[in-house]
């Protein structure tokens, strides 16, 4: 890899997260936004439990839409769903809600952007989330930013980091002694 002699590995946006998390007068502004997101997003997730549960619970309740893109339904809803927006217990699609989804955007994910409670992708964000570049209270990654980051790059804030190669900023070497 090749650097200039003044500048640090890792990337500089997750640094600069890092260390305004750092500020305890300064967190709660940079938080704001982040809780928004977060209570629109469980507002969302409680708004549409009554349709996933509806579906997941039924054998009779199928639904394909006759508008197909790339071969795929639109919206599907079934226990084993299918589609672009896919709606089941084992939902796979570019949009998933289930028990077991697989999409780019699901809510237990697995997929290329991942959302949920427990995320695995390039992308993860997640109580619990693995990935390329990962976000939430348990981040394991190449750069992993969370109360418990772990990775080559992992930034914590106030939390905890072990970083392989870079933690909350700071070098390897300086990291031990």
């Amino acid at each position: 890899m090749l650097t200039r002699p003044s500048s640090k590995p890792g990337p500089r946006w997750m640094r600069d997260i890092s260390e305004s998390m750092s500020d305890p007068d300064r967190i709660h502004k940079i938080m704001m936004p982040f809780w928004a997101f977060f209570i629109l997003y469980m507002v969302a997730c409680v708004g549409i439990t009554h349709l996933v549960t509806a579906v997941a619970l039924s054998k009779d309740y199928v639904y394909e839409s006759s508008l197909r893109i790339g071969g795929l339904p639109l919206v599907s809803y079934s226990p084993a769903a299918h589609g672009i927006i896919a709606l089941g217990v084992r939902a796979t699609g570019i949009v998933a809600v289930g028990g077991e989804a697989i999409g780019v955007i699901a809510g237990v994910a697995v997929g290329v952007i991942s959302l949920g409670g427990l995320s695995i992708g390039i992308v993860a964000l997640a109580g619990v989330a693995l990935g390329w570049r990962a976000f939430g209270g348990l981040a394991v990654g190449r750069a992993a930013l969370g109360a418990l980051a772990v990775g080559n790059y992992a930034y914590a804030g106030t939390g905890v980091a072990y970083g392989s190669l870079e933690a909350s900023g700071r070098q390897k070497e300086h990291l031990i002694g």
